[in-house]
């Protein structure tokens, strides 16, 4: 229990003194959208690129892995329209909602989180995670533009995936790192060590400027539906994804304990991004993403010392 602790609370402390910054005006949510950026563009995609160099991703394709955990986030996005149709919501309010109770904040929280608690080997089942379920959520929002606007062209919407996924840096740096490990490419030293001390700085930033991002006053009038996001989210999706690899077999238990922390995390920052490029559930995109990330200080501890210990 002190082991993880020791590694939680400086996370969402760091999460907290970026909110306080902003709380004493010493940073504006300018800064801090600068300083989300700066993490996400420039820090984070070393940390991933060296992290997977660090393994042998050339065996790391496991095909049963992806299709288990992907099977979740599919029954997460079919629950979520049920609930949906209940409290009565338009097509794409659906699909931003159910954006907010399947995909995970891997950039700012998950890379560093579980590089931490499980060393560099969590980053080829983490990578393989985000690659997989990044590209079936955005499928998936595809499929319900399609189904509220049929005169949206199929290749405009395929386009916009393939963008999405280029201008992604986290995504590219994946590739990358995948490309250089297969075919076993040696980095000159100077340009190795400059890529680490840049990734050694990513966890701090990352989380403060999170810290900074955080909107309290979002969360009014956005009770119901924080509810269903915030359980779903940091409750029903790690249970689910416990329980489906129990009936799996050949799989690398800390891939299993990697894949179970990705699911407890809050809601991602850029579902905010997403609501706001279709105009759709921004308001409550915003509102989910704080209070699962205060809520999840809890949630993401549980689960963690659940999966050291299991």
């Amino acid at each position: 229990m002190t082991d993880v602790l020791n590694l939680t609370i400086p996370m969402f402390s760091l999460i907290g003194i970026g909110y306080l910054l902003k709380k004493i005006q010493f940073m504006s949510e300018r800064d801090g959208t600068v300083l989300s950026k700066f993490a996400f563009y420039i820090l984070l995609p070393p940390l991933m690129f060296t992290s997977i160099l660090s393994g042998d991703a050339s065996k790391s394709l496991n095909l049963n892995f992806i299709f288990s955990y992907e099977i979740v986030t599919v029954s997460i996005f079919g629950l979520t329209y049920l609930f949906g149709l209940m409290i009565k919501l338009k097509t794409m309010e659906k699909a931003i909602f159910g954006l907010n109770a399947a995909y995970p904040n891997y950039g700012y929280i998950g890379v560093p989180l579980c590089i931490l608690a499980f060393g560099t080997e969590a980053a080829i089942p983490l990578a393989l995670i985000l690659l997989a379920d990044t590209f079936v959520l955005l499928s998936t929002l595809i499929f319900y533009k399609l189904t509220e606007n049929r005169k949206t062209s199929l290749k405009e919407l395929g386009k916009e995936v393939i963008k999405r996924f280029v201008y992604n840096p986290l995504m590219m740096s994946v590739f990358v790192a995948f490309i250089f490990s297969i075919a076993d490419i040696k980095i000159v030293t100077a340009i190795d060590r400059t890529l680490s001390i840049v990734a050694a700085s990513a966890t701090a930033v990352a989380l403060i400027a999170l810290g900074v991002s955080l909107n309290v006053t979002s969360i009014k009038d956005q009770k119901s539906v924080l509810f269903l996001i915030t359980l779903i989210k940091l409750i029903v999706h790690p249970i689910l994804i416990f329980f489906i690899f129990q009936f799996q077999s050949g799989i690398d238990p800390m891939w299993v304990k990697t894949a179970i922390v990705c699911a407890s995390l809050p809601v991602a920052a850029n579902v905010f991004v997403l609501a706001n490029y279709y105009k759709t559930f921004e308001s409550e995109s915003a509102a989910a993403i704080t209070i699962t990330t205060i809520v999840s200080s809890i949630t993401v501890t549980l689960t963690l010392l659940f999966s050291l210990n299991f």
